[in-house]
Formats: C-alpha cells, sequence, structure tokens
C-alpha cells in the first residue's frame, strides 16, 4: 500500500504496484487503454484519489520496457535531471500511459502517431494560434484512427478521424521523418513526446 495526499489534505492508502507485466497478465492493456489505474476513495471527503506515482510497464513479448513518472516531473525531465536510472522509455503521467496503452492495443507504432499527432497540433494552432493545444490518441473508431483535440477556445474537445492510410503512409517513410527537425529533436531521449516541443523551442531561443 502506498500512501497519498488527496485535495482535502487527509492521507490516503492506495494499493498502487511498483511493475505492471503485460505478459503476466493480458487484460491489464485493455483496463488501461479504458484509463483504469490505481485509486481509493478518501476517507474524508469521499473523493476518488488516483495515484500519480512511479511505474514501470513492460512487455518482453510487445517490446515495452517504460517507466512512468509523475507530471510534476515533467519540466526536470525535459532538462535531463529527472532521468531514472536504466534504460526505460519514459512517459510522464498516466495520462500518457492510457494513450500509449490504446495504441499498443491498436497495434500502433507510437512514432507513427506522434507525428500525426504533430500535424493535427499544427493544423489546430493555425486556426487558434493563441491556444494551447494538446492531441492525444483516443483509439480506432470505424476503421479510422480517432484524435481528440484539447485546449480549443470553444473548450470543447475537438475530435478529429484520420484514415488508416495516413498512417500507413507515415509509416512507410518513418526512418526518413523522424531523421529529420522537428522530429528529431522530439525523438531524442528518452521521453519521445511532441509535448516538448515548447521547451525545445524556448531552449533553442536561448542560445
Amino acid at each position: 500500500m502506498k500512501k497519498i495526499i488527496c485535495r482535502c489534505d487527509a492521507e490516503v492508502e492506495v494499493d498502487a504496484p511498483d511493475l505492471l507485466d503485460l505478459d503476466a497478465d493480458p487484460a491489464m492493456l485493455g483496463r488501461l487503454a479504458r484509463g483504469d489505474s490505481p485509486s481509493a476513495a478518501c476517507p474524508r471527503c469521499g473523493a476518488i484519489v488516483r495515484a500519480e506515482l512511479p511505474l514501470k510497464v513492460r512487455s518482453a513479448s510487445r517490446g515495452v520496457d517504460i517507466v512512468v513518472l509523475p507530471e510534476i516531473e515533467r519540466l526536470a525531465t525535459y532538462r535531463g535531471k529527472a532521468d531514472p536510472t536504466g534504460s526505460a522509455e519514459i512517459l510522464l503521467g498516466y495520462q500518457e500511459l492510457f494513450e500509449r496503452s490504446r495504441m499498443l492495443s491498436d497495434g500502433l507504432d507510437p512514432s507513427c502517431v506522434e507525428a500525426l499527432k504533430y500535424a493535427l497540433q499544427g493544423k489546430a494552432e493555425e486556426t487558434e494560434p493563441k491556444a494551447e493545444i494538446s492531441v492525444f490518441y483516443n483509439g480506432v473508431s470505424g476503421g479510422s484512427l480517432e484524435f481528440h483535440i484539447l485546449g480549443l477556445k470553444s473548450g470543447q474537445a475537438g475530435v478529429v478521424r484520420l484514415p488508416r492510410a495516413s498512417y500507413d503512409r507515415i509509416a512507410g517513410d518513418l526512418p526518413a521523418t523522424i531523421s529529420k527537425e522537428p522530429f528529431k529533436g522530439i525523438f531524442a531521449g528518452r521521453y519521445r513526446s511532441i509535448k516538448k516541443l515548447g521547451f525545445l523551442s524556448s531552449a533553442n531561443g536561448a542560445d
């Protein structure tokens, strides 16, 4: 059991593992894809408190070796100061773990999905240049890849569906794509996400 603090400052005990082996529990990937994570009800206010604790996720059969760090470690990770020991890929926050689980469930290459997210984010920012846009992969819908776009001025999530052919085109030319900027920077290191684009841009501007 792990002890975490609720927003009401009460201490909550949550049964949160240090390691998830997807091969040992075949149903685990589906649960993660649906957004299930260790949680418990706060004994004081009754709120559901979800664990945001370091977590290792592995699957030898899928070639998965991931360490999930809490969201509060984001800036430190960008700066290379929060890297845990080992060589596992880093994800930041359970939301990224849920998203990755959906990619794995659907048999998609995360690098190709990030490239599609980059294109969608660019188009959304052209429409709303002052908005803080985030793009998440939500799964396959009717044979298309569904993405949710957050941060729009309307306050509502935009839903975009891309044909599988869009993914296949990226996959067919992936080595050439990731050898060029901005993808070269995005996929450098152990954290490989378009979310660090803002940090990379500010770091380059400071040089």
